[in-house]
């Protein structure tokens, strides 16, 4: 279980705890999707602190994982006292927090508290931790992945035909969304990026009331939710007839994506990754409209370890997803993205995005 798996890398000694802040990393480790909630792990029991608004739901999720759940009265208890209670029961001296989930004045507050009412002499701020964990996906995980991504492509399959002159990439979008609620998936994997002929430069822009031409580059960005695990892919098309300079920048980030995709074996650095899609990008006459960086993790959240660029040293294994998206973004004339989810099994490379990568003219 995963909960073990991090006992087992933080808890080392029978007097040490650790608190987990983060929504993301607490529904990790203890299956528990809602908020207001505080993991705390001693050396024999494993809590979720929630309040009235979540008590049922973090039972009926975290209890299933082995997790006591408690219920803290708001009016008459506060979360610094409650955990102190806890720690002193279990007589831990050394506690772990995740420092990158709480801020500097409330962690200040809240240690105070327990290092003057507990026998907790040590706090020691543990960064990264789950979010290591987190980049090898289980069966389980991958299960849920693989469905977000089959329902982000029959949404897309879905809403082509409605491609026509005239309508607004805010209105493209929202068909898009829907599609994909209708299909199943929990919530957006983000808000989703569809942009039509020059706007399609903004990397990470907000659909508009633009609306469509002939000749436009069409570039859509976008993914599903299923089980909290997220799908994030990315198209470009052309309304009408592709013209050169549309085909040979395609061309190239196809042929730049490719080379990325065919270098992805286990041990190989996020910085290896990079390099094979920058060797063609940056020896080209676009080089200087090359999008930074080349991928990111992906799962619970969109953006997960690693980050794949040219200082990641992090190694790919077996069950690692990634995306592969490099792209050339010209200001005035448009951009072009392609982007697809990969993941490293026993049996190979998997693409979980199936959408084709042709230069499709709508």
């Amino acid at each position: 279980m995963k909960i073990n798996q991090l006992r087992q890398q933080v808890l080392t000694s029978g007097d040490s705890a650790m608190l987990i802040f983060s929504d993301i990393n607490i529904r990790y480790v203890s299956g528990f999707s809602g908020h207001a909630a505080t993991v705390l792990l001693t050396h024999e029991h494993n809590y979720l602190l929630t309040d009235y608004r979540y008590f049922e739901q973090a039972k009926a999720e975290a209890g299933q994982q082995g997790f006591t759940v408690i219920c803290r009265d708001r009016a008459n208890q506060s979360l610094p006292a409650l955990i102190t209670e806890l720690l002193q029961q279990a007589q831990s001296q050394r506690l772990y927090f995740e420092s990158e989930h709480i801020s500097v004045q409330q962690w200040q507050a809240m240690s105070a508290q327990i290092m003057q009412q507990s026998q907790v002499s040590d706090t020691i701020a543990l960064a990264g931790s789950i979010e290591k964990l987190r980049m090898i996906k289980t069966d389980t995980e991958l299960a849920s992945m693989k469905q977000a991504a089959a329902i982000a492509d029959q949404a897309l399959a879905n809403i082509l035909p409605l491609v026509k002159a005239g309508i607004t990439e805010r209105e493209l979008a929202i068909e898009l969304d829907y599609q994909m609620a209708k299909l199943g998936s929990e919530e957006v994997s983000f808000a989703t990026i569809l942009l039509f002929g020059e706007r399609s430069a903004l990397p990470h822009g907000i659909p508009s009331q633009r609306a469509l031409k002939q000749g436009d580059l069409i570039l859509i960005d976008f993914g599903a939710v299923v089980n909290g695990y997220r799908s994030d892919m990315t198209r470009t098309y052309v309304f009408g007839k592709a013209d050169a300079k549309q085909q040979q920048i395609y061309q190239l980030v196809q042929q730049a994506q490719q080379a990325a995709i065919d270098k992805v074996s286990v041990g190989v650095t996020g910085e290896a990754l990079y390099q094979q899609s920058a060797n063609i990008l940056l020896n080209s006459e676009y080089q200087a409209y090359a999008g930074e960086g080349l991928g990111h993790g992906v799962g619970l959240q969109l953006h997960e370890q690693p980050f794949l660029g040219p200082d990641c040293t992090t190694l790919i294994e077996l069950g690692c997803v990634i995306t592969i998206e490099p792209g050339i973004y010209i200001p005035g004339w448009g951009g072009i993205r392609i982007e697809d989810d990969v993941v490293l099994t026993e049996q190979g490379l998997e693409i979980l995005t199936q959408t084709p990568k042709t230069l499709t003219e709508l």
